[in-house]
């Protein structure tokens, strides 16, 4: 059906390598969609001319946002535009060359270094708020968010009925709703908790944070996620979401699967498959 990625690149610039990585997971994953944040117009205008040999129509394109996002899509995709955006997050109302419509929202959620975590859920909580009008307006909720939502799984504006409701059980999503306080909220499937723990085979979040003398510190994070909507849930299994680790045989982490900042970025991509 479709496959997105999704990379904090970290500021990275085009002479540090990261373009060659930009390039290599995309067709690695064959991904359809590749959505990257604190990356930079020279960065995107380099990684286009990878993508698009120069005679040969456009592989990919830029869709114009205003966020902080920068959104590139394969093929020609006419009818694609911004329903909704801000600084954090852009609403896209995708139509793919193949297969229906599909609400693709992409976030790159202010960071707990200049605000606190009260103020990130607040604002996950009126980004839940503009994907429900959005998907108001079309009359569907075939709708998909990824991004750096510097948020945890369990954060309050992650889990609460009124936030983005994501759920980690598929079963649980599958009903679709739930009532709080007689008010009825639709749920997304999480399905980044089944990353977290000790990774032996493979990183235990995508970002890791030293507490540097807090008392409570987690160490590893997954700030960066995938949710969907249960009306997907037909087209996807638990290994169509994967935090990459691996570009073209390059290892994109120390040996203790901490990211390796020389290398990529302090945050992995993540991917989403889902299937027809």
């Amino acid at each position: 059906m479709i496959c997105a990625v999704f990379w904090n690149i970290g500021r990275k610039g085009p002479r540090e390598g990261i373009v060659r990585l930009i390039t290599d997971l995309q067709v690695q994953e064959d991904a359809d969609i590749i959505a990257l944040a604190e990356c930079s117009d020279q960065v995107v205008a380099t990684v286009l001319r990878a993508l698009n040999p120069r005679g040969r129509s456009p592989a990919f394109n830029l869709i114009p946002t205003t966020s902080r996002v920068r959104l590139l899509v394969r093929g020609p995709v006419p009818g694609t535009h911004e329903l909704d955006s801000h600084e954090y997050y852009s609403v896209v109302h995708l139509l793919p060359n193949v297969g229906p419509a599909l609400i693709l929202v992409v976030v790159h959620m202010v960071s707990l270094v200049s605000k606190d975590r009260g103020h990130i859920d607040h604002e996950l909580t009126l980004l839940a708020g503009a994907i429900r009008k959005a998907e108001d307006s079309l009359q569907h909720s075939r709708t998909i968010l990824l991004g750096d939502l510097n948020a945890n799984p369990f954060a309050d504006g992650v889990v609460n009925a009124s936030g983005l409701h994501g759920v980690m059980s598929r079963a649980v999503a599958a009903r679709g709703s739930r009532q709080a306080s007689h008010r009825l909220y639709p749920f997304f499937f999480n399905p980044m908790w089944q990353f977290f723990g000790d990774g032996e085979s493979q990183p235990a979040g995508s970002c890791y944070y030293e507490p540097e003398g807090a008392h409570t510190g987690y160490y590893w994070n997954l700030f960066d996620q995938v949710l969907i909507r249960p009306c997907l849930l037909p087209y996807y299994a638990n290994d169509l979401v994967k935090i990459v680790s691996l570009i073209a045989g390059k290892r994109l982490t120390q040996s203790n699967w901490i990211p390796d900042r020389s290398i990529g970025s302090d945050h992995l991509p993540v991917r989403l498959r889902l299937t027809r």
